[in-house]
């Protein structure tokens, strides 16, 4: 009964997920929203960077493995950009006006705004990485090195 699990790698990638393993995106993602609490609450802005690219990387990962999108891409555009809107939407509530030059003053001196300010580069990140993903990806299908092997 051993050696009829036993094949070779290459029957391995070819099957289908296994519905009773589960995933370690949750624990990531748990992790990550730990990480961008403390990170914002105590301004330490690579643990909020690093916890708000968890969140989203991993978010868009579950609903990838879920079957719910077809790559992980353009969800991790979508969280970047609802995580982005939402963090601006703070910003501009604590700045005294909608101009340039309030905002940047904001962020110099109000400790919510600087915070908004750094979700915002966070989920910045998240978009660019939903567009440069696809790019990159079907670099290494179509003609570059096989990074698999």
């Amino acid at each position: 009964m051993e050696r009829e699990r036993e094949s070779d790698p290459a029957s391995e990638s070819a099957r289908e997920p296994d519905p009773n393993r589960s995933s370690a995106w949750p624990l990531v993602a748990a992790l990550g929203i730990v990480a961008a609490e403390a990170g914002v609450l105590f301004g330490l802005v690579v643990i909020a960077v690093a916890g708000v690219l968890a969140v989203g990387a991993s978010f868009a990962a579950m609903l990838h493995e879920a079957g719910y999108a077809a790559t992980p891409w353009r969800p991790l555009r979508l969280i970047g950009a609802v995580v982005a809107v939402a963090s601006a939407a703070v910003w501009l509530a604590v700045a005294p006006a909608v101009t340039p030059t309030a905002l940047v003053d904001a962020a110099a001196t109000d400790g919510v705004a600087v915070r908004a300010a750094v979700v915002v580069g966070a989920a910045a990140l998240l978009i660019l990485a939903g567009f440069a993903g696809p790019v990159v990806s079907s670099r290494g299908r179509t003609g570059g090195r096989n990074l698999e092997h």
